[in-house]
């Protein structure tokens, strides 16, 4: 599963955008990950700041049982959201 992942403004601009797609082998529909079990692998699905914690956890523990060479910057992606209250993290399914 891959997606293209953005950090976008409530207008729907574009902030900042991961350099690759974020790719993961990892089932992700498991009851060990609070939000990123519904991430759709072929439409978009969108987290406001107020999931941006659980999201941080959720990358956390995928990235202990997947490591990631995107995994850095995307944890900074997720992490910048947190400066206003609205920026939104996406995730652009294929």
């Amino acid at each position: 599963m891959s997606w293209t992942v953005v950090l976008e403004g409530e207008d729907r601009n574009r902030i900042a955008t991961l350099s690759a797609e974020f790719r993961t082998e990892v089932n992700l529909d498991q009851e060990a990950f609070r939000l990123l079990c519904y991430l759709d692998p072929y439409g978009n699905t969108t987290f406001n700041c107020l999931q941006v914690n659980d999201l941080l956890n959720d990358l956390a523990l995928l990235l202990l049982t997947e490591p990631n060479p995107l995994g850095d910057e995307l944890i900074a992606l997720v992490r910048r959201s947190k400066e206003d209250v609205h920026m939104y993290v996406c995730f652009y399914g294929d």
